[in-house]
């Protein structure tokens, strides 16, 4: 696939032009840290951007950003997302994510220890006799 070639993307309406090239700077410049997935769920779909590992659906923010779409992250999918780094030929990889497992939450089993318990406290607010 050559660099200079741009292709033609079509997101929920909204038409724009992409590049290789142009994604690339774009996604280069970004701090991963910015890229945060949603509360609660972690990303399992990466574009590979140069050493980085970007997640798709927020690396597609920073495109739509970039372009002045007016999209939100809710209105592209993950699929809309891999499809259109696919295209311009950024490797995607797949990766099953722990964040919210069972596994993530038991680490934290016993770390807090406060004396009584909820019914307890609802008794001493409300319970006037």
């Amino acid at each position: 696939m050559a660099t200079k070639r741009k292709i033609h993307v079509t997101l929920r309406g909204q038409k724009f032009e992409a590049g290789r090239a142009e994604i690339y700077d774009l996604l280069d410049s970004v701090d991963p840290s910015q890229l945060v997935p949603n509360r609660g769920k972690a990303s399992e779909y990466f574009v590979i951007v140069g050493d980085r590992k970007l997640p798709v659906k927020q690396a597609l923010k920073v495109v739509i950003d970039a372009k002045g779409l007016g999209l939100t992250i809710l209105d592209v999918t993950t699929k809309d997302a891999v499809n259109l780094f696919r295209r311009l030929g950024f490797p995607i990889v797949v990766e099953r994510g722990n964040k919210g497992s069972k596994a993530a939450i038991m680490k934290h089993v016993g770390v807090f220890d406060f004396p009584g318990s909820s019914v307890d406290d609802k008794r001493g607010l409300y319970d006037t006799a």
